[in-house]
């Protein structure tokens, strides 16, 4: 559209791409330079941002204020939340993100009031952060149940389960097409030994350091777009699938491979997969924690709809055994056709020869039906934080993290717990270190390189438990998965304030949780 070409004529390839989760899910100006450079001088070109740039020119995650209001009777159930948020955005452009729908959906309460506003700044436009305005608002909400619950002098984990909305969205009036939200602090507290929690503030020790424990919950929405992929069988069994979805980091191109296996029912040695290539069958963009629902669901039909057309092949071939039966009798096993009560077996490579084809090649697009008008999707799960503080110095430091997930099947028990990995990294960054500091006078960050901004690294991480239900899901995709990549960082940050609370007795408001808030 910038540039007036047709889209014919644009042809664009990405097998891989880093710095994902948010800064890669829309287009950016350097990228726009890039092809602006290329058209005036008929050349390739590259361009790279230098560290200082990268901070005004890939997005960030919008500063936000909120305030929220929440009450309960004395037996620990929700009667009211009001919940305000105001948001960041550019003087250019108008960002918006979902900051206080963990407050709307994640528990059953009556009376619920939120409103967001953003406001134009003279800076660049932020974007969707890995688990976008979900992880700010969570922040909120969880800390505000932490602290009711001390003064309803009621567990906080019992407090969570009390209120949680198990039957359906409280915003669609929808029930859930699953939801094992209360299976995550029951089975992550007993993993993490919160029983043994003191429930008291400042009550616990390790040696000269206070000991806290901290939990809170998260909550982010399961659901898929519509996908195209092709499925060709050639001779020698092997299966090429191709779709121009990109990787961006998680593993995707490992589950499709599994997916294809699985659904085709043949070895993951004989399945190859094709991806990242705008010139293969459409699929969306690698964000919102759509991919294997959306592309997996791609990869899964149209694999089925190839063993439904070799089934035809073998009904209507005349030399065929099966000739004249109905696709309805027939059926695979270890990669051959066979028919109920029958000892007769086909191989792949003999139904194509028994057609004349060296290759049989189907295409399909997938895409939800009406349940979406039933049932309301969303990814669940459950943080348990240990950390211990410093008396005097006001230092934090992350002792153990158990968390359980809700997110459907786990297609890859390595690759997803991957995912809550960096969840958990991530977490600890916005928690206790990463902080822009921002030049008024001019809307840039002044602490734009590695050295002033603060991230987490290897030593600062300490080990970290991961649960996932792994109970498939029946409605939202075929394979029975939902939403992973950024329901792992919904609520973590509080877990870690309301932890920092336990150990301390301060309840600190607004992050980082610096060593100069806790002196």
């Amino acid at each position: 559209t910038a540039f007036h070409l047709k889209e014919k004529d644009v042809y664009v390839q990405s097998p891989f791409v880093g710095g994902a989760f948010g800064s890669s899910s829309r287009i950016w100006p350097q990228e726009m330079a890039a092809i602006l450079g290329s058209k005036k001088t008929g050349r390739p070109v590259t361009v790279m941002a230098r560290r200082d740039q990268v901070f005004n020119m890939v997005g960030y995650r919008p500063e936000s204020i909120q305030k929220i209001g929440i009450g309960a009777n004395k037996d620990g159930k929700l009667t009211g939340i009001t919940h305000e948020a105001m948001g960041s955005t550019s003087s250019y452009e108008e960002f918006t993100e979902r900051i206080t729908d963990p407050t709307e959906s994640f528990y059953a309460c009556e009376n619920v009031n939120t409103s967001y506003k953003i406001v134009s700044l003279d800076m660049s436009t932020p974007c969707w952060t890995r688990g976008p305005g979900e992880t700010s608002g969570s922040f909120a909400l969880e800390s505000a149940l932490d602290e009711l619950s001390y003064l309803l002098k009621m567990d906080p984990v019992e407090f969570r389960l009390k209120n949680i909305s198990v039957e359906k969205d409280p915003v669609k009036n929808l029930p859930w097409s699953s939801n094992y939200a209360k299976e995550c602090f029951q089975l992550a507290a007993e993993r993490f030994g919160w029983n043994k929690r003191n429930p008291l503030p400042r009550s616990m020790r390790s040696g000269e350091w206070l000991l806290g424990m901290g939990v809170a919950g998260g909550v982010y929405h399961a659901n898929r777009q519509p996908a195209t992929a092709s499925a060709t069988l050639r001779k020698d069994g092997t299966l090429l699938v191709k779709t121009s979805v990109a990787d961006t980091g998680p593993g995707s191109a490992t589950i499709m491979t599994q997916i294809a296996a699985e659904s085709f029912g043949t070895d993951i040695s004989k399945v190859k997969f094709e991806w990242g290539n705008s010139g293969l069958p459409p699929a969306p963009g690698q964000f919102g924690s759509i991919t294997t629902a959306s592309t997996g669901s791609a990869v899964h039909d149209v694999t089925k709809a190839l063993l439904e057309r070799l089934k035809e092949l073998a009904v209507n071939s005349v030399a065929s055994p099966f000739s004249r039966k109905r696709t309805e009798e027939l059926l695979f096993e270890n990669a051959m056709l066979t028919s109920k009560n029958s000892t007769v077996k086909l191989s792949y490579n003999e139904i194509l020869e028994l057609n004349n084809l060296n290759e049989l090649t189907v295409t399909k697009e997938s895409k939800s039906g009406n349940e979406t008008e039933q049932f309301s999707g969303m990814s669940f799960c459950a943080h348990f934080v240990e950390l211990l503080v410093h008396p005097t110095t006001g230092v934090v430091k992350m002792n153990r993290v158990v968390s359980a997930v809700d997110a459907g099947r786990i297609m890859n028990t390595k690759t997803a717990t991957n995912q809550v990995y960096g969840s958990v990294a991530w977490g600890i960054g916005i928690a206790l270190m990463e902080e822009g500091i921002v030049d008024h006078r001019y809307g840039r960050y002044v602490n734009n390189n590695l050295a002033d901004y603060h991230e987490p690294v290897n030593k600062d991480i300490p080990p970290i438990d991961v649960i996932f239900i792994d109970k498939p899901d029946p409605i939202i995709d075929p394979m029975g998965s939902k939403g992973l990549g950024e329901v792992g960082l919904v609520g973590f940050t509080a877990a870690v304030a309301n932890a920092v609370y336990h150990a301390t007795g301060k309840r600190i408001r607004s992050l980082p949780i610096t060593a100069d808030k806790l002196i």
